[in-house]
């Protein structure tokens, strides 16, 4: 065999590439001493070292040190002329001629060719044929290699002619003298060719001379490699080389001849022999460019097809940077030459030899190449024009390759790669898809199977499924090995993968025969194939119904699905989720049928109680899995799968880093939580243990520091969500009543916006599901191991503090609390407390009760914390559902008092922007719901000390003052004795936030809510009376001031904000109310101190009420700009107030009768005395006297008469002249005697001041009676309305014609029942005639307030002509406040009554109790049995609910839970107060609101004015003192007017005017 058909074998060192009979073999020849001697003096350097010789100067020439090989540009001469060209040739012919001396000879020979290319073409041709013989035949080296160095000169002359170029190029040709000749012959030749674009006319002589010389140039550049070895710049040979290639290459493509099989054959053989043997890169370069060439230009013979296809394929492998150039060469011959044998001889590369046993490395890279090439021909999208081989015959090459042995397996995973990666470019090449699709498939899962498991290490066998019958189509792969454990390269899982795909494309395609081979495969491949791509597998088995009974190997198909797809942790997630996923489908389909449950039950629980998971994304579906089966399963089993439910929940996941799709894939959210909720909501209606112990795990699941907070906070929001009703049946709510609660911690989207989080809706998507930031506290380890404590000495329960903005893990509006809507009927089987019915059971509110203890108590992360403390309070007002647990609420109770009263509030984190009075706020709002229980707290101390807490509230927090106030005003109610006892501090601390005007509603109104409980102020002092007359009149001040200036009123130094939460105050300006809504809440504060002020003086015991007048009058007046001081109306009705009540505490009187035994006729008269109206009717004869005195705050009926005596025997009887002229003595007294007699003496009395006379007409009669029309007391009215159970309609709830015993009772402890035929007091417009509102209603009244009650079940009931009951609404529609008696089971809407004067709904919802009365306890406390029976207890939650255009301003804006004996009086004075806010907000569009002694007080001015000074002297007979218009100078006076008098009798006389003062018939 030819040494270049063959392939190296060995890389160093290497073989020479030639055969002996090549010139030029060996080393070079030592030249001879006289040639050596000869040569010329400037080879030898001056420093002494070996210099360059004459041929390498000439070589520089061409090949720069440093230049790429390519040969340099001709350097221009100038030409000779003529006779220097004759002369020059003649001379050097001469010195040329072989009868001189050698050495003269070479010396002329260098002379030549310094200036050969300034001689003309016929010198040159006359020089070369001179110098012939010493470049071609002379024996001595000197000689040929000056020879050559001549010929290179020549080769560059640009004038040559055809014939010289000839005669040069068959000198070249014989010029060599070794095999180091070779690199100038080949300079020769390229300038010669012009870089070969001119060698036509040279051929075919010139391919054939390059042949010869690819040998020469090929032997030299390997051995200079191997003489330098470590050098790194390229030589001389290795330039020659690359050009001589280079030119072949241009001779090939500019050449127009086509080669024929004698010149390509040659040429192709070496290029082939250099591809095989070299290893240089440069080598390969060449090579293949001039193959590439030769191949595009000539036909290649068959018999160097096989050798170039082995060449290409196997250099496209070994140099990969020339792979692209190789590869398409190869697609040059496929098309080009026979594609179709072509393409037979590369699939012959891919098997080994039958002779050979393992493979040359040459083969194996061959084989790559192959494998490589077909990869690029399938890869490319464009249609190449190569055949494509029958599938068959592809995939068996590729088989064959598979089972090449290699040696090594790393070795042999690229291969099998490559194997892989043909396969799949092949899959996905349109071009070829119909031909693949119709080819036969049989042979595919074998192969990629015998690929993959030619990449196994340590494989691992399945248990086998022998019972599957053989009409399965996986029968094979259920009773062979399953591939896992693999050890394969990051590039064969891709090209597998990718395999996978391509055939899922396709899939839809696909004849069902060839779908069970894909689903062999990929079932095979096992743990590599893409997941994506694998559920194919299972969606097979989905469609063809293989794991569902109507298959006769459903139970094998499920087992090999639960076995090899989900319980294999092996496999991908992806794939197990899918697989999970399909045997719920199979749950669904069998859960009916019992024969088929048990067959799924005991496949398919092992999946829940064998499985060891740690990805979350496949907890989350196997926990939800298990809850579908979990309902109809024995308690048993249910009881161990719970368990694992709790293991389940502690886990917390794998890093994302596992690749897992994070839009598949919730990979930091454990939501075991949450499937066990959903649980509980399927089981507790009718499976009462096992909710029982789903509640228990939710709970322990809670507790567990070590468990996420997402998954904590999934069961604390069942945990929270739990309610019961009056027979103790567990319900669970949809939406707890916590949005206010929850806005004061910044977690309602509202004020989450406005106060911390700007961004809040651009970051939502992430508020729930992303992976919260790590938190601390003092819950478990793993919160806080790993986090510094904090500096601050405040108590935290929240770790180290940080500045970051953590989305926020729950939110309101945000995702529903519970994974579905729990059923709105409560479950009769699962109780509250512990019952005999033996298929009843209870849940453990101990452990409940205990675990937000522990939370409150050692703290929590915030999420957790946060939770509890909104939360918390609205299940505590459910009494029923803790009233058996009174040990544990105590507990609660004594924690949250003394962290209150200690100031042992836990610091939030700062990230949070909250503050510890923010904590301590929602404590307040745990401890007002527990005011309930107080009635069970043994001993009495602890009510004290809830009273306590309450008041340190007041001051301590700037954010808690309002919910203490509120909390108080219901402690008044539930417990006065405590509030009694505390009420010197609670003054005291009202006192000093006076200045808070954001607080002065609340403070007015607690303190007018205290005013009626005498028992909540039994102790009150003196000193306590005076501050809070001091607290109105401070409030007072405050309104006046801001109103003088024009300001807002409610302006104050404070710089806190009215909010919704109850009026819990926020840092933030007070403007955020409206302008109006600022300005009606300012006027009714100003009414309210009024109102305090009245209440309390009245509420002073008589003998005391002196004490204040004086400091009460003297701070009711207020200066104006001009510093007169000024009596408001509401001052002075106050004053008129303290003037009628200051000594008298009788109540209210009525008219007398006249006696009828007196006779004689009645004279009447009327003054208008100050600012009262007095009437005097007297018996003309007896001086019986009525006396009416009509004054602002009431009026009062009184008796007069003088005790006249008989006269003495010895008086003389009247005058003749008083009589003269009368048949009758009578009258013998007039009015004008009674009024002198009690209101005056002979001093003078100033003109201001003197009573005015009114005259009987009929605008004094008028007045008088519009007077006498107005109430001596505020009317107010309120609708009471009773709705039933599961009303919601306004017509059926006012269709009630009675209501429940409990509304009742409560009607009856609102009032007092009245009669309205014929009652004299105000009805707010019930019928007092004929019944037409019904007979009675309810009233109640006090000496300042009446409010009447409009109630809709008194009222007559008539649906035949009446069905909406208009009759009813005309009252309870026009009524601003309504109480709503709820006993519907469901949360009263506030729209349900459509009317513009519904304003304010309070809303009362009765909850019944059956308990142990205290007896019960003290006899456990004592250790005796307790026999008695449980006592039914009923307790309220009280709500007052605004319309949306009313702030929140009620104490009730947040629930209240209410006993039954403080109910009336709370609720009553809530409908008060709601009735005087709203009487004051009706105003707001224009005017004021006026009370009723104010409108009094407004008629009795009315009439002052007129009647001013219109009075005249009954002397009207002397001068001066007769007619209005003759008063002798005195001047009329009005309100504000100054007058000037002077002492005198006893009295003030006007100056000037004495006689005017002394003159009392002018004022009587």
């Amino acid at each position: 065999m030819h040494l270049f058909a063959g392939r190296r074998r060995q890389q160093s060192p290497p073989e020479p590439p030639f055969p002996s009979g090549f010139v030029g073999h060996g080393r070079r020849r030592a030249m001879p001493r006289d040639s050596a001697d000869a040569s010329p003096t400037h080879n030898k350097p001056v420093d002494g070292n070996p210099g360059p010789t004459f041929t390498e100067r000439v070589r520089s020439l061409a090949y720069p040190r440093g230049n790429s090989g390519s040969p340099t540009k001709s350097v221009a001469q100038d030409a000779f002329n003529p006779d220097q060209d004759s002369a020059f040739k003649l001379k050097t012919v001469a010195d040329l001629s072989n009868v001189r001396l050698h050495k003269d000879r070479v010396k002329a020979l260098r002379t030549a060719t310094a200036e050969i290319l300034r001689c003309s073409s016929g010198t040159v041709n006359a020089i070369l044929e001179a110098a012939q013989d010493l470049a071609t035949t002379s024996l001595w080296l000197d000689a040929r290699e000056t020879g050559l160095a001549l010929l290179v000169a020549t080769a560059a002359h640009s004038s040559l002619e055809a014939t010289t170029k000839a005669k040069l190029f068959e000198v070249i040709t014989k010029s060599a003298a070794d095999h180091s000749s070779s690199p100038d012959q080949v300079v020769a030749i390229d300038k010669l060719t012009h870089h070969g674009r001119e060698g036509s006319f040279l051929q075919p002589r010139l391919f054939y001379f390059i042949s010869e010389l690819l040998s020469s140039c090929f032997m030299a550049a390997n051995q200079s490699r191997a003489d330098k070895r470590s050098t790194s710049s390229r030589s001389q040979e290795e330039f020659a080389l690359a050009s001589l290639l280079s030119l072949l290459a241009n001779l090939v493509t500019y050449d127009f001849h086509v080669i024929d099989d004698d010149v390509a054959t040659p040429l192709l053989t070496r290029l082939i022999a250099i591809c095989n043997q070299t290893m240089a890169e440069s080598d390969f370069e060449g090579a293949i460019s001039a193959i590439s060439a030769i191949v595009r230009q000539a036909t290649v013979p068959k018999d160097v097809l096989k050798p170039l296809i082995d060449a290409l394929c196997y250099t496209s492998y070994y140099k990969e940077k020339i792979r692209s150039e190789a590869q398409t060469c190869l697609d040059v011959i496929l098309v080009k030459y026979e594609h179709l044998e072509a393409m037979k001889l590369l699939l012959r590369n891919l098997s080994l030899p039958s002779d050979e046993r393992k493979a040359a490395l040459s083969f194996i890279r061959a084989l790559r190449g192959a494998l490589l090439q077909l990869g690029h021909i399938y890869s490319n999208d464009q249609n190449l024009g190569i055949a494509v081989p029958p599938f068959a015959e592809l995939v068996e090459a590729l088989r064959s390759a598979a089972t090449v042995d290699h040696g090594e397996s790393s070795k042999n995973q690229t291969t099998l790669t490559l194997i892989l990666e043909t396969i799949a470019a092949l899959i996905k090449n349109d071009n070829v898809i119909k031909t693949l699709l119709d080819s036969n498939w049989t042979c595919m899962d074998r192969v990629v199977g015998q690929v993959a498991d030619a990449a196994l290490v340590e494989p691992k066998t399945h248990r086998k499924h022998d019972k599957i019958k053989v009409s399965s189509p996986i029968y094979q792969f259920a009773c062979s090995t399953e591939i896992e454990n693999t050890r394969v390269t990051d590039e064969m899982e891709q090209a597998l993968q990718s395999i996978c795909r391509g055939i899922s494309d396709i899939y839809s395609k696909l004849t069902l025969e060839k779908q069970t081979i894909v689903v062999h495969v990929l079932l095979f491949l096992g743990k590599i194939a893409d997941p994506e791509v694998l559920t194919i597998a299972v969606d097979y088995m989905q469609d063809h119904r293989m794991v569902f009974p109507q298959d006769e190997n459903w139970d094998s198909h499920l087992r090999i699905l639960a076995d090899r797809g989900f319980h294999d942790t092996s496999k991908h997630p992806l794939y197990r989720l899918r697989a999970l996923k399909l045997i719920s489908e199979v749950y669904e389909s069998v859960k009916d049928v019992p024969e088929h449950t048990t067959v799924f039950s005991q496949i398919c629980f092992p999946l829940v109680l064998r499985a060891e998971e740690s990805d979350l994304a496949l907890i989350n579906r196997l926990t939800g899995f298990a809850c579908n089966f979990m309902v109809d399963s024995d308690l048993e089993v249910f009881d161990s799968v719970l368990e694992r439910f709790i293991d389940f929940a502690a886990k917390k996941g794998l890093p994302r880093s596992t690749g897992l799709r994070s839009d598949l894939f919730e990979a930091q959210y454990n939501a075991t939580s949450s499937h066990l909720v959903e649980l509980f909501l399927k089981c507790f209606p009718k499976q009462p243990e096992k909710a029982r112990m789903i509640y228990d795990s939710l709970i322990t699941i809670a507790a567990n520091s070590e468990v996420l907070i997402k998954t904590r906070l999934d069961s604390l929001k069942l945990l929270a969500r739990i309610r019961c009703d009056s027979e103790g049946d567990i319900l669970v709510i949809s939406m707890p009543d916590t949005l206010q609660l929850a806005a004061l911690l910044f977690r309602t989207e509202e004020s989450a916006n406005e106060f911390y989080y700007p961004s809040f809706h651009a970051n939502r998507a992430s508020l729930v599901e992303e992976t919260p930031r790590p938190r601390s506290g003092r819950s478990g380890a793993n919160e806080s191991s790993n986090r510094s404590k904090s500096n601050s000495r405040t108590r935290s329960a929240f770790g180290e503090q940080q500045l970051e903005h953590p989305a926020p893990l729950w939110m309101y509006p945000g995702p529903n609390g519970l994974p579905q809507d729990p059923p709105v009927s409560p479950s009769h089987l699962l109780k509250a407390y512990t019952t005999e019915d033996p298929f009843q059971s209870s849940v453990n509110l101990t452990m409940w009760l205990s675990l937000v203890t522990d939370i409150l108590d050692y703290g929590a992360d915030w999420d957790i914390y946060s939770y509890v403390l909104v939360h918390l309070p609205s299940q505590l007002t459910n009494i029923a559902l803790f009233a058996r647990y009174i040990s544990q609420v105590e507990r609660l109770h004594d924690l949250v008092v003394l962290q209150l009263q200690k100031n042992k509030v836990f610091e939030p984190p700062v990230d949070t922007g909250l503050k510890k009075g923010d904590v301590a706020l929602c404590l307040y709002h745990v401890l007002t719901a527990l005011i309930a229980y107080s009635g069970w707290f043994q001993p009495q101390k602890k009510t004290d000390s809830t009273v306590h807490a309450f008041l340190t509230g007041i001051g301590m927090w700037d954010r808690t003052a309002r919910c203490c106030i509120h909390a108080l005003a219901l402690c008044c109610h539930e417990l006065p004795r405590s509030v009694d006892k505390c009420l010197s501090l609670i003054l005291t601390k009202i006192s000093q936030i006076i200045s808070q005007s954001h607080l002065a509603m609340d403070i007015l109104e607690f303190l007018v809510r205290l005013a009626r409980l005498p028992a909540a102020y039994q102790s009150i002092e003196e000193e306590q009376l005076r501050t809070i007359f001091g607290v109105c009149i401070g409030y007072l001040h405050q309104y006046r001031g801001k109103r003088q200036v024009g300001g807002d009123a409610t302006n104050s130094r404070s710089t806190n904000r009215l909010s919704n939460i109850s009026g819990e105050s926020h840092l933030a300006p007070s403007s955020e109310l409206p302008t109006e809504a600022r300005k009606e809440v300012a006027e009714y504060v100003y009414t309210l101190a009024y109102h305090t002020i009245t209440h309390w003086f009245l509420a002073i015991p008589i003998g005391d009420r002196s004490k204040h007048v004086g400091w009460i009058a003297k701070n009711l007046a207020w200066k104006d700009k001009s510093g007169n001081e000024i009596f408001e109306e509401q001052s002075q009705v106050t004053l008129d107030m303290m003037h009628r009540t200051a000594y008298l505490d009788l109540g209210e009187t009525s008219k007398p009768i006249r006696p009828p035994d007196i006779g004689g006729k009645y004279i009447e008269k009327m003054w208008v005395i100050g600012m009262s109206i007095v009437t005097i009717e007297t018996n003309e004869t007896s001086g019986y006297t009525h006396i009416t005195k009509r004054q602002a705050s009431g009026t009062t009926f009184s008796i007069y008469q003088s005790a006249y005596d008989r006269l003495p025997a010895h008086q003389v009887g009247a005058s003749n002249q008083a009589t003269r002229g009368r048949s009758d003595p009578s009258p013998r007294i007039y009015p004008n005697h009674v009024l002198l007699q009690l209101n005056s003496t002979i001093s003078p009395m100033p003109i201001p001041t003197q009573p005015i006379v009114l005259p009987d007409d009929v605008h004094v009669k008028r007045a008088i009676s519009t007077f006498d029309r107005i109430d001596t007391v505020d009317g107010h009215k309120a609708g009471v309305i009773y709705v039933g159970s599961r009303q919601s309609e306004e017509r059926e709830i006012l269709a009630n014609d009675k209501g429940s015993e409990a509304f009742d009772a409560f009607l009856a402890g609102l009032g007092t029942r009245v009669q309205l035929q014929g009652a004299k007091f105000n009805t707010q417009g019930l019928d007092r005639e004929s019944n037409m509102d019904g007979t009675h209603t309810y009233a109640w009244r006090d000496r300042v307030t009446e409010i009447v009650y409009h109630v809709p079940t008194m009222m007559p009931t008539d649906l035949e002509h009446d069905p909406q009951c208009t009759s009813k609404k005309r009252h309870t529609g026009n009524d601003f406040v309504n109480i709503i008696f709820n006993e519907s089971g469901e949360p009263f809407q506030f729209g349900t009554f459509a009317s513009a004067y519904n304003l304010v709904n309070i809303v009362v919802t009765p909850e019944k109790i059956l308990v142990r009365p205290p007896a019960a306890r003290l006899a456990e406390k004592s250790g005796k049995a307790w026999t008695g029976s449980l006592e039914a207890c009923y307790f309220f939650q009280v709500q007052v609910v605004c319309d949306p255009s009313l702030p929140d301003i009620s104490p009730a804006a947040t629930a209240k839970v209410v006993s039954a004996p403080a109910l009336p009086g709370y609720v009553r004075q809530l409908a008060i107060h709601a009735s005087v806010f709203c009487l004051v907000w009706s105003t707001r569009s224009g005017g004021e609101y006026v009370s009723s002694w104010r409108g009094r007080l407004r008629e009795i001015r009315r009439l002052r004015e007129r009647y001013a000074n219109t009075a005249t002297s009954a002397n009207a007979g002397y001068p001066g003192m007769g007619t209005a218009a003759d008063r002798g100078g005195a001047r009329s006076y009005v309100d504000g007017d100054d007058w000037r008098g002077t002492h005198a009798m006893g009295g003030l006389a006007e100056e000037g005017h004495v006689l005017m003062s002394l003159d009392f018939t002018r004022w009587t």
